[in-house]
């Protein structure tokens, strides 16, 4: 779900309409920025009274943004995303196409700006959406210096397999009552107190501690243990490791994917000598498992770490920005 949901005026940056909506009261705009992605398709679009309204919308819904751009008659239109070849080669007028990525830099920047959070010289923007990019942004200049996979797309795909959610706001919510710990195997869990060498909480195997109740169940059964304490199974006497609860899976799932961002993004962030890390994307819009998980890695790994706000649409607003 998009960032301002549940709609509302945001004093800060504009109008945010609930998902899968907009804001009707619009009649006619000045410009519009739309950033088509693989999962969503955000929207900006500034009117004849210099005001921002933003919108989500799920992807392509190629021909409903056609609709729009029709109904609003904007002077200007900026198309940035995989999808814009699709939507400018039907637009039938003229529309600038910016880089993704610059519109992203130039989206985040005033974004930043307008929250007071914009840091001094060069940062690195990793922007989370179904995909991962990484884009040092040095003022007006933005570069991809990597990226991963794994992303929202990878998030929701493992926990439509794993857990049964069919979407990004019930994976979010079953995540927030999980506990990685069930899954996951920790370093307290392979050292003595004593021999910790880093944080016990850090994880030393995603998933790691399902592998390991099946590994002992597995020399139970070899050496004939009737495995005290579990539930015997129907096979060799033997009780197969406990299903991990729904929830765990969730959580460790998202903390899979925020902590490999995050050492990723860390690791590029060194290698550019900035101290900055500015996280955005829709992934992260009402997500607390993702977001605390890179803040903190970050913090520890000595990055400052910024959450973006409003990030799942600073492409749309760049796309805007950059339309003239």
């Amino acid at each position: 779900m998009s960032e301002g949901a549940r709609g509302g005026p945001d004093p800060d940056l504009g109008t945010f309409a609930s998902f899968g909506e907009f804001d009707e009261a619009v009649g006619a705009a000045e410009a519009v920025g739309i950033d088509s992605g693989a999962t969503l398709v955000k929207l900006c679009v500034r009117d004849r009274a210099g005001a921002l309204h933003f919108a989500t919308w799920p992807s392509p819904s190629r021909r409903r943004v056609l609709a729009l751009l029709e109904t609003l008659a904007p002077d200007r239109i900026g198309v940035t995303g995989c999808g814009a070849a699709a939507i400018l080669d039907e637009l039938g007028r003229e529309g600038a196409h910016p880089i993704e990525f610059d519109a992203w830099g130039r989206g985040a920047n005033t974004i930043l700006e307008r929250a007071g959070l914009l840091p001094e010289g060069a940062y690195l923007l990793v922007s989370i959406g179904t995909g991962t990019s990484a884009l040092h942004v040095d003022g007006d200049r933005v570069e991809r210096v990597g990226g991963t996979a794994l992303g929202g797309g990878a998030a929701l795909g493992l926990g439509l397999a794993l857990t049964g959610c069919q979407s990004h706001d019930e994976l979010v919510a079953l995540a927030a009552r999980g506990n990685r710990g069930g899954v996951d195997l920790l370093i307290s869990d392979i050292y003595e107190k004593a021999e910790v060498p880093i944080a016990s909480e850090a994880t030393a195997a995603s998933f790691g501690k399902l592998a390991r109740s099946l590994d002992r169940s597995s020399r139970a059964a070899a050496n004939g243990d009737s495995g005290e304490g579990m539930q015997p199974s129907a096979r060799n006497g033997v009780d197969a490791p406990s299903p991990a609860r729904p929830e765990d899976l969730a959580a460790a799932i998202m903390g899979l994917v925020a902590e490999n961002i995050a050492l990723i993004s860390i690791a590029r962030a060194t290698v550019a000598d900035v101290s900055h890390i500015v996280y955005g994307g829709s992934t992260l819009n009402e997500n607390p498992t993702i977001v605390q998980t890179v803040r903190l890695l970050t913090r520890v790994m000595g990055k400052e770490a910024i959450v973006l706000p409003h990030s799942g649409h600073a492409g749309a607003l760049g796309a805007m920005l950059l339309s003239t």
